[in-house]
């Protein structure tokens, strides 16, 4: 059986940046495996584990040595290699010596691609250890890291993330010995700066699987899971406390556990003075400036006069931590009144001038112009959705205006917002706050849609028109390039129709976003429209993907018609239910046939029964009818379904090109008129591809 083991490295660094960790661990992660299978030294499971200070990887499964190999080494023609009386020339004797092989070793024979027989050696290459393998190549793969802002420190020339100040390297029980950036390698590392004040000593790690033990001996909780799972559970038991619980927050509770070692959760509290500023404020507020939770009653949203934030430590002597972090955010808590207060001196339409001043784009023009294109598009779709489109125009021209606020200034994230709390408060009609708090949704492709018609109608106009304008000067995505988020935005848009059943087609939104831009426009429309439609198609596919439609459905259902997402939608549930049905299976090889039969003809749309002659065909045309009349998808799918078995009997027994050029006629018209019912819901010629 093959001897392997498990390698352990570590770079002990500088504090690194927590949004680099985990891409870092990944990326050599992968380029270890590949890297290990190229040196023939097994396939490896590799663990990436990472901490504030410290890049880690554990691969199991690794080859002690390199397998010996046999090499066949060609050499020059015979000829030159002997004289004529048989003995070795210089030539033949100097190819024998290069490969380490007796001249009685070497063999002639013709090899393949060669005119003449030529000197043939068999050498065995023995294969390199493990170790020393590493010891070659793992500074290489180290620095081949792609580091984002990669830095020099002192006089080195050597660029990291950060400082590397130990590297520990072990395979099995051996130290892989190697030098990068003038650290040496060994078996030691360091734990948390603290427990080091009392023990001046490395931490010895001598074998893999004995790292995180050691570390957690040493202070440090290796694993980015278990630091995540024990912030979490010590955030509700101390929230607990309260009487309250932990506003949810996944993105927090990950970057807490990419910025501490060892996390302990401490309780702190404000003053009840502040509880009177918007629940986003505090919120986003003890976010940004102490990495902080709130804490919320747990039957209503309602919060508490309390934070939870975390300390890089075991305990907290003396509460001088929790102290800390209360008195600066008393700090920040007046300077966020500060801003509610002042900005409310001024009504946002008041403000909404200044956006003149604030530029969108460098081609498309200031936020003043986006607003007013928004405020276009807005009343137009609430025309054609029946909402009241002076609470419309109103929202869209006030929605951009909160960006020249100060708590906007302060905390971006609370664009749109803060205008809905601003406008509640000036008593603005509620669609129209609504609108305005939530045309940024969705945020992401699984973020909360807009609860209002009007906010999803303000919504779409505000991403419609940064999609028309940025494909209207070209700044198109491509590959993985999208510095705009225009991917985002079409997602949305497409989201709030799909979700929403909102009766708008994704063409009239082109032509309407296109025309209100159209004095930006640098690119022909017809392309521009060309290209817009494109990128809404594969937007309304990947909605179909992430709505679990079955792939046969997706492919047919798109192919037959897509720009009306209601529609789509419709046709797909109804198709899901026959996914798996044999019939339509059946009814794909006839749509196929159709196909093909009808390609390059123009049949008539109408024709005689009377003149059909074979009863195959008369029972399809007595099917038509029903088929053609068919309410909606739930009654047409059956019907079509049921014609699987009438379609192959039709193609068994009838010669459609037939001679008699009225027949002819009629089962082109027949077949042709089956094929537009077939697209009404799908293009069953692509079911199953």
């Amino acid at each position: 059986m093959t001897d392997t083991k498990t390698l352990l490295l570590e770079l002990h660094c500088e504090e690194i940046p927590a949004r680099f960790l985990k891409p870092l661990s990944c990326e050599f992660a992968d380029a270890f495996v590949s890297f290990a299978a190229e040196q023939k030294l097994g396939a490896p499971t590799v663990q990436a584990i990472f901490s504030p200070r410290k890049l880690a990887w554990r691969a199991k499964g690794l080859l002690t040595a390199q397998s010996d190999r046999h090499e066949t080494q060609v050499g020059p023609p015979r000829r030159v290699c002997v004289d004529e009386s048989g003995n070795p020339t210089i030539q033949g004797r100097k190819f024998a010596e290069k490969w380490g092989v007796d001249f009685s070793a070497v063999r002639f024979e013709r090899p393949e691609g060669k005119k003449e027989p030529c000197a043939i050696a068999e050498i065995l290459k023995p294969g390199r250890s493990a170790v020393e393998i590493f010891s070659d190549s793992l500074p290489k793969l180290i620095s081949g890291l792609h580091v984002p802002k990669a830095m020099r420190w002192g006089n080195s020339s050597y660029e990291f993330v950060r400082p590397i100040r130990s590297i520990l390297c072990v395979f099995g029980s051996d130290v892989v010995p190697f030098t990068v950036d003038g650290v040496e390698s060994g078996n030691t590392t360091w734990g948390h700066r603290l427990y080091h004040r009392h023990s001046q000593s490395p931490l010895v790690v001598d074998s893999p699987e004995k790292y995180e033990a050691v570390l957690k001996d040493g202070g440090v909780i290796a694993s980015f899971d278990e630091r995540k799972r024990a912030i979490a559970e010590q955030l509700d038991a101390k929230a607990l406390e309260t009487g309250g619980r932990p506003v949810a927050d996944e993105e927090l509770l990950d970057t807490l556990a990419l910025i501490v070692e060892w996390p302990t959760v401490l309780r702190g509290g404000f003053p009840a003075e502040f509880m009177d500023l918007p629940k986003e404020v505090l919120v986003t507020s003890l976010k940004e400036h102490q990495k902080a939770f709130c804490v919320e009653k747990p039957d209503s949203a309602d919060l508490l006069p309390y934070f939870l934030s975390i300390a890089n430590r075991p305990d907290d002597p003396s509460g001088l931590v929790a102290a800390g972090n209360e008195w600066v955010l008393k700090a920040r808590l007046y300077d966020a009144r500060f801003f509610f207060a002042e900005d409310q001196r001024s009504h946002l339409s008041e403000l909404a001038p200044k956006l003149d001043a604030l530029t969108f784009h460098r081609e498309l023009g200031s936020y003043a112009e986006k607003a007013r294109r928004i405020s276009t598009i807005a009343q137009a779709l609430a025309a054609r959705l029946k909402l009241d489109a002076a609470q419309a125009k109103t929202a869209a021209e006030l929605c951009k205006a909160d960006l020249v606020t100060l708590m906007v200034g302060e905390f971006p994230e609370l664009q749109g917002i803060m205008g809905g709390y601003y406008l509640r408060l000036k008593g603005a009609p509620e669609p129209v706050c609504a609108a305005v708090a939530e045309h940024y949704q969705p945020m992401s492709n699984d973020a909360p849609l807009p609860n209002s018609r009007l906010g999803a109608v303000l919504a779409i106009a505000d991403k419609l028109d940064t999609l028309a304008g940025c494909f209207a000067i070209g700044q198109i995505p491509s590959g993985s390039k999208d510095p705009l988020a225009l991917r985002r935005a079409g997602m949305g848009v497409t989201r709030i129709i799909w979700e929403k059943g909102l009766d708008i087609s994704i063409n009239t939104l082109i032509d309407l976003g296109l025309e209100t831009i159209a004095e930006k426009v640098k690119n022909p429309p017809k392309d521009t429209k060309q290209a817009l439609t494109a990128f809404f198609k594969d937007r309304a596919a990947y909605q179909l993907e992430l709505s679990n439609i079955p792939a046969s459905v997706r492919n047919s259902a798109l192919a037959a018609g897509w720009m009306d997402l209601n529609d789509l939608k419709a046709r797909c549930e109804a198709l899901s239910a026959f996914a798996e049905d044999q019939r339509f299976t059946s009814l794909a090889q006839s749509a196929k046939r159709i196909g093909n039969i009808l390609k390059d003809e123009e049949p008539l749309q109408s024709f005689s029964p009377d003149l059909l002659e074979q009863p195959e065909e008369k029972a399809l045309a007595q099917r038509l009818n029903a088929i053609e009349s068919a309410a909606d998808y739930a009654a047409l799918l059956p019907l079509l379904a049921d014609l699987a078995q009438p379609l192959e009997d039709f193609f068994n027994a009838v010669m459609v090109k037939c001679e008699n050029p009225d027949l002819r006629n009629a089962r082109m018209a027949l077949l042709n008129r089956l094929r537009k019912a077939f697209m009404r819901a799908a293009d069953f010629s692509l079911w199953r591809d």
